[in-house]
């Protein structure tokens, strides 16, 4: 997982430089009815997660656009479709998430007759994101709305905490996940700054069913490269 976010802030560095050297579009129409650009825009979002199983902090996701097509029958009005990797992670300062059985809970963080201190647990889940978005644009204004197919392709748990001045940090590779989930997108823009909210509900569920059971708004910010 960590090897895949350090890819994705990569590719992200070098986008400019690369952007600089060769266009990013692939492919247009005379009347840009119909482009193709790769490397369009990066995001990063804050998570608000809501859960009976475990007091959530330090939420949210980073993603990196590969692929962006637009449809534009007319100037004002479009269709958007994009291939997106997307890192997600879910904390706790709380709760301990740990896979049993392919079951992810969260339990507290508690050794009998001892003082944990500096504690944090974490879900990360690494995604292949397609949104779909219709879209207004005045300008340089946009405003849309649409939703998101999440391919989940690797997923791990870590938790951290201090215990007599001793760190502890462990790490649980292969979360089992479920390989489909989807979310809400609605978006408003001006120039080259766009202001995303997300919605993933719980029936939209990345961990297996019996799993820590929670859903989330995102509220971030992406910019064009």
């Amino acid at each position: 997982m960590k090897k895949l976010f350090l890819i994705a802030l990569a590719a992200l560095m070098c986008a400019p430089a690369f952007a600089q050297r060769s266009t990013s579009s692939l492919y247009s129409t005379s009347n840009d009815v119909l482009s193709i650009n790769s490397l369009s825009h990066w995001g990063w979002g804050y998570s608000f997660v809501q859960s009976d199983a475990f007091k959530p902090a330090g939420s949210g996701e980073f993603f990196l656009n590969i692929l962006d097509f637009k449809f534009y029958p007319v100037e004002e009005f479009g269709l958007e479709f994009g291939l997106d990797c997307k890192w997600s992670y879910t904390g706790s300062k709380e709760s301990m998430f740990i896979q049993n059985d392919h079951i992810v809970k969260a339990v507290p963080f508690v050794i009998p007759g001892k003082t944990i201190e500096k504690t944090r647990s974490q879900i990360s889940i690494f995604s292949l994101s397609v949104p779909v978005l219709a879209k207004f644009v005045l300008n340089r204004f946009r405003i849309g709305g649409g939703a998101e197919a999440n391919f989940n392709l690797v997923g791990d748990t870590i938790y951290r905490y201090r215990v007599d001045g001793n760190k502890t940090r462990e790490r649980e590779k292969q979360l089992a996940l479920n390989k489909f989930s989807y979310n809400f997108v609605g978006l408003v823009g001006m120039g080259n700054l766009t202001i995303f909210g997300k919605y993933y509900p719980k029936n939209s569920r990345m961990l297996p069913e019996g799993s820590v059971d929670f859903n989330y708004w995102t509220l971030g910010v992406a910019l064009d490269l």
